[in-house]
């Protein structure tokens, strides 16, 4: 169950993207407005994977998924 949604901004204030934070600590990231999910946050592991959940790295890194995404 996600128990926070915040909305990622550019410096203009236009929306990038969503992530969603669960109550144990997963993320999920999705691109805005077509809310293409964009990869994950796996508290337990520690890893950012992408969408097919390949591993992307070590740590929370979620939040570079949304600022380098093509759709933006």
């Amino acid at each position: 169950m996600f128990s926070k949604e915040e909305y990622i901004k550019n410096f203009t204030g236009q929306i990038l993207g969503i992530i969603k934070t669960a109550t144990n600590g997963d993320q999920i990231a999705y691109s805005f407005p077509s809310r293409k999910i964009l990869g994950y946050y796996r508290a337990e592991q520690n890893v950012t994977t992408d969408f097919v959940g390949r591993i992307l790295s070590k740590n929370n890194t979620v939040v570079s998924l949304i600022y380098n995404n093509k759709d933006n």
